[in-house]
């Protein structure tokens, strides 16, 4: 049972068994605060932040309840769910996690990337996930660093090692935080996948996650060469808004880097279902948060779904994956800057 579910559990039984001996609601929103930090493991610097967190949780918990009753009457199709992220404000939530930044340049020259084609005469499969042939490592928790786009970055790295040699080897995010801020990265304050690719195939090499393990903070680069994971060789970019292209290379090449509008209200306590909010946007300057697309499918009523891996942690989402909604007009904007390594 994730750890959400624990929580959740938690706080139910503990419900039930005080409602009967006329608990108040105040004694109720206490002990859901307490299984809340005890759960994902909360302490805050003095009395004063933690009542100001308090009460940030109990008006996430206020939200997320009226967002469900909507739900329910049919005007959402996904759920939410308190999640580690309960004691933050939304713009506080945004600005930690979501790192995409297409306004850095590169301080190196970053050569054109290859332009994909598509196969010819290629029936593509209904359903595509890669989790289901070994090609995906475990969700990572990117913590309060703005490293989105590394995960992104060594996350298509792992799978195109994988379909290259048959073996998972999980590689280092921090080696790209640490390593390519000349070529245009700025570490936990944003980046981009295209110019982690071009540090990978100069340097050359990535090392591997366990030789280099994640820190979320920025520090000096400590690459090995004794330790190198996988190589790069160059990086091929999917059309702009083009969702049939993303779907070819997912379909035959395996996962692809991508940007999307994480920026919603409701991205923030995902919890199941097809993620689709109407505000989402789809436009190059909408896109704020990288992410992997391992696949995609349709669900028994219709609705057709991208795959995505996050790196929020496995506590959030499906597993720390959401479904997103597919072919609706590019949906937060998930083909506008796909992209994947070639190794």
């Amino acid at each position: 049972m994730k750890t959400g579910l624990v929580f959740v559990a938690t706080v139910v039984a503990f419900a039930k068994s005080q409602l009967s001996i006329g608990v108040t609601l105040e004694n109720l929103l206490q002990e859901e605060w307490m299984a809340f930090k005890l759960t994902y493991n909360k302490s805050y610097a003095s009395p004063e932040e933690e009542n100001f967190r308090r009460e940030i949780f109990i008006e996430n918990r206020h939200k997320i309840a009226r967002f469900n009753q909507e739900y329910g009457r049919g005007q959402w199709s996904f759920v939410q769910q308190l999640n580690n992220f309960a004691d933050m404000l939304h713009h506080e939530f945004h600005r930690t996690l979501n790192g995409f930044n297409r306004t850095l340049s590169a301080r190196v020259g970053i050569p054109q990337s290859s332009t994909f084609i598509p196969s010819a005469n290629v029936i593509f499969p209904d359903y595509v996930d890669w989790r289901e042939v070994g090609a995906v490592t475990p969700v990572k928790n990117q913590g309060s660093c703005a490293g989105c786009w590394a995960f992104s970055a060594a996350g298509a790295l792992e799978g195109h090692n994988f379909r290259k040699t048959g073996r998972l080897v999980e590689l280092s995010p921090q080696n790209l935080i640490d390593c390519s801020t000349n070529y245009g990265n700025d570490g936990c304050s944003g980046g981009l996948m295209n110019p982690a690719y071009e540090y990978v195939r100069t340097n050359p090499g990535i090392d591997t996650e366990d030789s280099y393990p994640y820190e979320a903070r920025n520090g000096p680069c400590r690459f090995r060469p004794e330790t190198v994971g996988a190589y790069c060789t160059g990086y091929v970019d999917i059309a702009e808004g083009d969702e049939q292209g993303l779907e070819a290379a997912i379909a035959t090449l395996g996962p692809v880097s991508a940007a999307m509008d994480a920026g919603r209200q409701s991205f923030q306590f995902y919890s199941d279902g097809i993620y689709y909010d109407p505000q989402c946007g789809n436009r190059p300057d909408d896109v704020n948060h990288a992410v992997l697309v391992v696949g995609y499918g349709t669900e028994p009523n219709g609705q057709k779904y991208w795959l995505v891996k996050n790196s929020y942690g496995p506590q959030w989402g499906i597993g720390g994956y959401v479904k997103l909604a597919k072919d609706a007009n590019n949906h937060c904007g998930i083909a506008i800057q796909a992209s994947y390594p070639l190794v």
